[in-house]
């Protein structure tokens, strides 16, 4: 039987049926061969294997389950796109040989959920990715799996419409996401090392950013994306929470707006030049495919071709809207060697030290002894030279033209910052108000004090004198 509701994600279930918006679904899909518990950042709670498959709920921007998959990480990073003092978090694989290879620096592909879906949804594709890399049979590279709101469709929602729940996550995954993964590890930051990948709601997001943005993405592979038509949307409700009513004509243009076949359109020239690849997956027996005479993805399939836009498109007989049967090894492998085809790796030239001013050093020495830098950027401009360096551990440090720190940031790797940067009137509120949590992120506010993000992703604000105060927001 066909699967009707494709916005709706993986779940595992260990009895019968989920009712979901007063639906009855059953999913009955398992993932095997995780182990929950392994290899999990230090100061992330172990969660036991189950809590892999949790749903988190309509709203979230922070995943509550910090259960991760081997080789990678719980992280939280901010999102100044939502408004200052808010948080995100995200999901980070990492190959093994990432520490031992210092000079190197790795492409990325970020991995976009489905419909209620979480950032957890990502591991089918890790599994694959990691046996690949392992095996020798693919070139390393890291893999981001961001919250991204159970359903948001990718867009910077309508919120001018009260039913609208969703928000700016376009922003978030683009403005904050991007650029905070760029300067906390060693990634290829140019569409050459950036690939996106998406199942359903998240394959729609996949086409629709990288056709967006060919500036920024080398890349593109879409598994079941919902690639429907207004009306083609089954689950009404689904589209509300983002578009607006749907009895609102508005809604239904702020729809086509963000469809991707517009930023197909509107950037064909560019995506074609710049030689994007891209390739689209679905299976036979889900109703993307086809349905009651509608053929969604072959649309957009030919749409692609209409455009002279080079991509593959494959379908995989028998497969309903899961991942998991659309690459059944039976039928089909998940081919790596598109990513090796399409993204590389760079690897420095030159092993000269690199060179820290004097006060840099002694920071450094003082604060973080044993650790050294891994990349310094000089940043001028009219007031002087800022410097941002980031650390042999993962610690991102900024600072100011006169040498003075502004930022110490460790949410990478989810250790605590050492107390000596952090003020005592926040350690202690920290003590008493927030037990058994880190400072994690700290930076200096002008005129206000010091903003924190702790490894619970709450964000306290602080005045010059450690005491705690209200953000205006």
């Amino acid at each position: 039987m066909k699967n009707r509701f494709y916005a709706l994600p993986l779940r595992r279930l260990a009895k019968g049926a989920l009712r979901l918006m007063g639906v009855a679904i059953v999913a009955a899909l398992s993932f095997q061969g995780w182990d929950a518990s392994a290899q999990n950042a230090p100061a992330h709670d172990q969660q036991p294997v189950d809590s892999l498959a949790l749903p988190t709920g309509k709203t979230d921007w922070i995943d509550p389950i910090r259960a991760t998959p081997p080789r990678t990480r719980y992280i939280l990073y901010p999102t100044p796109s939502r408004g200052h003092g808010t948080a995100g978090s995200c999901m980070v694989y990492i190959p093994e040989e990432y520490e031992q290879n210092p000079a190197k620096r790795y492409p990325v592909v970020y991995y976009l959920h489905g419909g209620t879906g979480n950032q957890r949804e990502a591991r089918w594709m890790i599994a694959r990715i990691d046996s690949a890399i392992t095996a020798g049979k693919m070139e390393p590279l890291i893999v981001v799996s961001p919250q991204a709101l159970p359903i948001g469709w990718y867009i910077n929602a309508n919120t001018n419409d009260p039913k609208v729940t969703s928000g700016p996550i376009h922003d978030v995954i683009i403005n904050d996401l991007l650029p905070y993964i760029d300067s906390h590890f060693r990634t290829v930051a140019a569409p050459s090392g950036r690939g996106i990948e998406g199942f359903s709601m998240g394959g729609r997001g996949t086409l629709m950013l990288a056709f967006m943005h060919p500036e920024l993405f080398g890349a593109a592979s879409s598994v079941a994306g919902a690639l429907v038509d207004w009306d083609e949307e089954p689950l009404q409700r689904s589209l509300e929470c983002t578009f607006g009513s749907v009895d609102s004509p508005l809604s239904r243009t702020y729809f086509d707006a963000w469809h991707p076949r517009t930023f197909a359109c509107v950037n064909a020239r560019k995506i074609i030049a710049d030689g994007m690849k891209i390739r689209m997956f679905v299976g036979t027996a889900d109703r993307l495919f086809e349905e009651n005479g509608h053929h969604m993805t072959t649309r957009f399939h030919n749409l692609l071709d209409s455009l002279s836009i080079p991509h593959t498109f494959e379908t995989t007989p028998g497969a309903n809207h899961n991942p998991l049967e659309i690459f059944d090894p039976g039928k089909r492998t998940y081919d790596t060697s598109f990513w090796d085809n399409a993204l590389r790796s760079e690897v420095a030239t030159t092993s000269a030290p690199l060179s820290l001013p004097d006060t840099l050093s002694s920071f450094l020495s003082e604060h973080f002894p044993g650790v050294s830098p891994e990349v310094v950027t000089a940043l001028p401009d009219e007031r002087g030279t800022h410097h941002q360096i980031l650390l042999s551990d993962g610690t991102l440090l900024k600072f100011n033209e006169h040498g003075k720190w502004i930022l110490a940031d460790r949410t990478a790797s989810g250790k605590p910052l050492p107390s000596s940067l952090i003020h005592e009137g926040i350690i202690s509120d920290t003590a008493a108000n927030h037990p058994a949590t880190s400072v994690i992120r700290i930076e200096k506010v002008p005129r206000t004090g010091y903003d924190t993000l702790l490894s619970d992703g709450s964000t306290p604000l602080y005045d010059t004198a450690g005491n705690p105060i209200a953000r205006d927001n």
